[in-house]
């Protein structure tokens, strides 16, 4: 493609990124639709963090997805936020408005559009695997489309327990914390509608990861959810699957979220079938 004074950047910024199909999923459908469109990906120092912005801002880049570890840390940094990114406090999504920098969150939004696609319906209890931003704004929208108790395992209990207590507050939901460990999990298993891992362990390069030991106690109609798409079937996944478990991958979410940056950035439609052609040969199985 042509680069030129007239070109839009995009960009992702986060650490690590070498997993992410972002950039080669980006740059080709630009090249389909014959767009004067780039993305690139920017890994991220801490320290930088408010530099990176300040550049990108400056240089004018149309906008910017986030990933791990920075949805929290960029808020400080923006004009304005959305009302889910406001409510989530969290940020995957940053928009350059005539200099003003504008944070969104799709995760939540991602997440239940690919649930509702694959015919799940949000539902019941619900446990979710790691208490970080991505947890935080699905928590947020699935009590908003149904879920009706919800239960945070994450390694650092007092991140669990500020989600369990941002969710009730903000939802009126029963939440609880806990220290994730296969003791907790199996103790909240039986009872448990749906599971979501929104930890990394599993993602590509460590897709010998798991992030329970088990799901012999998991109930038979029970959903198992990752929000990893590389690999698209992660070890979690391939457990649920020997138990005879209902499974849905990251896939969806990523190309929903995917569907709503373009909306958001490039007010561009897009199908979401245009997307899986293009990503589903790159990820792992």
């Amino acid at each position: 493609m042509e680069i030129n004074c007239k070109t839009r950047y995009l960009a992702i910024i986060g650490n690590p990124l070498g997993h992410s199909l972002s950039p080669f999923m980006y740059n080709r459908l630009f090249r389909n639709r014959k767009l004067n469109c780039i993305y690139m990906p920017f890994e991220v120092q801490d320290l930088d963090l408010e530099k990176v912005l300040k550049s990108l801002q400056i240089l004018n880049f149309t906008g910017f997805n986030v990933t791990i570890p920075f949805k929290q840390m960029v808020i400080p940094f923006l004009d304005e936020l959305s009302d889910e990114a406001r409510a989530c406090q969290a940020v995957n999504l940053i928009k350059n408005e005539g200099g003003l920098l504008k944070g969104y969150n799709t995760d939540g939004q991602g997440f239940v559009r690919g649930l509702v696609q694959a015919g799940i319906i949000p539902r019941g209890r619900v446990v979710f695997i790691g208490a970080g931003g991505a947890a935080r704004s699905i928590a947020y929208e699935m009590a908003r489309a149904g879920m009706l108790r919800v239960d945070f395992l994450d390694i650092d209990h007092l991140q669990a327990e500020n989600m369990a207590e941002f969710i009730s507050s903000q939802t009126g939901i029963p939440a609880s914390a806990a220290v994730m460990n296969q003791t907790a999990f199996e103790r909240l298993a039986p009872d448990t509608d749906i599971v979501i891992n929104c930890s990394p362990v599993g993602m590509s390069p460590g897709v010998d990861a798991s992030p329970v030991e088990s799901l012999a106690m998991i109930k038979n109609d029970a959903v198992i959810c990752d929000i990893i798409y590389n690999p698209r079937r992660t070890k979690l996944l391939k457990m649920a699957e020997s138990n005879g478990l209902q499974i849905i991958n990251g896939l969806p979410m990523f190309i929903n979220q995917a569907l709503l940056t373009l909306e958001i950035l490039l007010n561009e439609s897009f199908a979401a079938a245009e997307l899986e052609e293009v990503v589903a040969p790159h990820v792992k199985q």
